[in-house]
């Protein structure tokens, strides 16, 4: 659970009635995501947005939202509204703050934690809309896009973390020491991983895949069935040009072939799919939750809650349970060869 941030939401509050025009009576802080801070806003004709404050997401990502949204007319895309001048966001302290339509629904993680899931209707209807968002290349103009690596995007942060038990200096809280008495036993685990992720990057990158536009993190808390059953997409923060395998691999394991044949019917060329890639990104994600954790108990977090939540978040990760992602692999590899996806 994320700690809200000690800025005057009142003022934010007058600031964004003014910049939208909108007459908004209350904010309310709602702790999920991990780097930015998001509330709901409750206007006094009752209608429901939702505000999120970010040091990191450009406007020109914003703005590819709008476009698939508005000009792409992907209603399952959820955009950010426009500002009476025609901005996405507002300046804020060190902020930018940007305002959503409110989605009144649940969460497929909402699901998860009471032991139930999407359908199988849901999952084909989430492989067609990243179908038709990766089919978007021509609507985008991407000239000022994130274009992915086959790297770690902060592989420097991950180092200084790795380093950190061999400086000087006795660590300020039981969450440090803990971290720091982890890296050490699980340091050889951790590098092994490294190893690993760097050869399947090495790998990806030498199949020159075509790239695509990706939202870059379509996970379980960011895919919204509404009161009607409609399915919807958030939190556009990562999107970049990308392969299709960085999105889909949040849908590796389980009813995996539920998304993909889905995908690739409406999928509009004749594209690959490779195991390599989407090993890259299983790795991934697991040498980036110690980096990013680490980071921030070691060096962000000034509150004890917030550093238990990080702590406890950890504790999947470290050490990388490195025989469960090769399986992932495996696994994906069948199902790309059931589908006829496997090179000749």
């Amino acid at each position: 659970m994320k700690v809200d941030n000690t800025f005057d939401k009142i003022e934010l509050l007058q600031n964004l009635s003014t910049a939208y025009d909108l007459p908004l009576q209350s904010i309310t802080f709602f702790p999920e995501g991990e780097d930015s801070y998001g509330y709901i806003v409750l206007s006094e004709t009752g209608e429901k947005y939702f505000a999120k404050a970010s040091t990191s997401v450009p406007n020109s990502r914003l703005h590819v939202a709008s476009v698939l949204r508005h000009r792409g007319n992907i209603s399952g895309v959820v955009a950010p509204l426009e500002t009476k001048e025609g901005e996405l966001s507002i300046p804020w302290h060190h902020f930018r703050v940007a305002l959503f339509p409110f989605i009144e629904g649940k969460s497929r993680w909402d699901l998860w934690k009471v032991g139930k899931d999407f359908t199988d209707i849901h999952l084909s209807e989430t492989g067609s809309l990243l179908a038709t968002i990766h089919n978007c290349q021509d609507t985008i103009v991407s000239n000022h896009l994130t274009v992915a690596k086959y790297d770690l995007p902060a592989r420097h942060e991950l180092n200084t973390v790795l380093a950190a038990p061999t400086k000087k200096g006795q660590p300020q809280n039981q969450y440090q020491k803990q971290l720091l008495d982890g890296l050490t036993a699980h340091r050889s685990e951790i590098l092994q991983a490294i190893e690993r992720y760097d050869r399947l990057g090495r790998s990806a990158a030498a199949l020159q895949t075509p790239f695509v536009i990706t939202h870059g993190d379509p996970t379980p808390g960011n895919l919204i069935l509404d009161t009607e059953e409609q399915l919807h997409l958030i939190d556009w923060d990562g999107v970049c040009l990308g392969p299709p395998e960085k999105d889909l691999v949040s849908f590796t394991g389980e009813r995996f072939e539920v998304v993909l044949e889905r995908y690739l019917t409406e999928r509009q060329d004749n594209i690959s799919l490779h195991a390599d890639i989407f090993g890259f990104y299983i790795y991934e994600w697991a040498i980036n939750e110690i980096q990013d954790y680490g980071t921030k108990i070691l060096f962000k977090n000034d509150d004890p809650t917030q550093n238990e939540y990080d702590w406890e978040s950890l504790q999947d990760y470290l050490p990388p349970n490195r025989e469960y992602m090769e399986d992932g692999i495996a696994a994906v590899r069948s199902t790309l060869g059931r589908c006829g996806l496997l090179p000749k």
